[in-house]
């Protein structure tokens, strides 16, 4: 167990570590592509499951900007892409759940610590690392992860479902056009 608790420790102080190098900077010291990508996260926090009060509220989005830009940041291959925003949220809720209680539509950040948060902040880190270090390609210049999948989508419902098939290419759609943000987004945003 200690060593379990070492372990965490040492990965929220490295987390802490990049927000103050990284995060908690003027521009002055960014370069244009990250000041670029920072405002690109900022215009997307907002846009995050907009239907929830909870993710409205100032300090949700900051932490998740925070988030987003240390991930960004360290994942220099692909930066920031849209739907990243997406794929945090499930861990961001699921680690609050720990210091919040009752619904998320009760909830408010202003009801924990600044050292809850950023332990928060730093699993939900962690977490996504780990998630999309397998999928990169995903977010990578035209996304030839994400296209594979698609393809194999198609040929997946061409094979077990031949009218469905029919019917979406009769109708002129490709699986691209729909599949694509099921993709993207891992399906959290359907």
């Amino acid at each position: 167990m200690k060593s379990k608790e070492g372990v965490l420790r040492r990965k929220r102080l490295e987390y802490l570590d990049c927000v103050a190098q990284h995060y908690d900077i003027p521009d002055t010291e960014r370069t244009d592509e990250e000041i670029n990508m920072l405002r690109q996260i900022a215009v997307d926090c907002p846009r995050t499951v907009p239907d929830v009060s909870f993710f409205q509220q100032v300090e949700v989005q900051k932490s998740l900007e925070r988030i987003l830009y240390i991930w960004a940041i360290r994942h220099p291959a692909s930066g920031y892409v849209q739907g990243i925003n997406d794929v945090a949220t499930p861990f961001f809720v699921v680690f609050l759940s720990e210091y919040l209680e009752g619904s998320i539509t009760t909830w408010s950040m202003s009801d924990l610590s600044p050292e809850r948060i950023a332990n928060v902040e730093a699993d939900c880190y962690w977490c996504l690392s780990k998630l999309l270090d397998g999928m990169q390609d995903h977010y990578i210049f035209a996304q030839p992860g994400i296209q594979r999948l698609v393809f194999k989508l198609k040929e997946l419902v061409r094979r077990i479902d031949e009218p469905v098939s029919k019917h979406v290419e009769d109708q002129g759609l490709e699986f691209l056009q729909f599949a694509f943000r099921w993709f993207n987004c891992l399906l959290i945003r359907e």
